[in-house]
């Protein structure tokens, strides 16, 4: 019986050892060009979106059809470019 419970604890350390090593590895690895591209593309997409939707609520519910569109879309995009500017930032800092 003890050689068993000594077996398993032993095992139960080369264990914990690997998932350490595993983690390890993981928060060292950088950011792959294709995640970083996705991650920037998401940040614009997401910001127009959203401007242009609130462009197209405000042009309904005060009828003034192309005005809110266009003022909101280039609030929109301001906002994407600011974002990406943080993220560029928040990578840099990384590094």
């Amino acid at each position: 019986m003890n050689y068993k419970n000594k077996n398993l604890e032993e095992l139960g350390k080369k264990i914990n050892n690997l998932n350490d090593k595993d983690k390890n590895i993981k928060s060292s690895k950088k950011e792959s060009g294709a995640g970083f591209g996705f991650k920037i593309s998401t940040e614009i997409i997401a910001a127009l979106v959203v401007g242009v939707g609130i462009g197209l609520i405000v042009d309904n519910y005060f009828n003034t059809k192309p005005i809110g569109l266009i003022i909101f879309f280039i609030f929109g995009a301001l906002a994407g470019f600011l974002n990406v500017y943080r993220v560029m930032r928040r990578i840099e800092k990384q590094r």
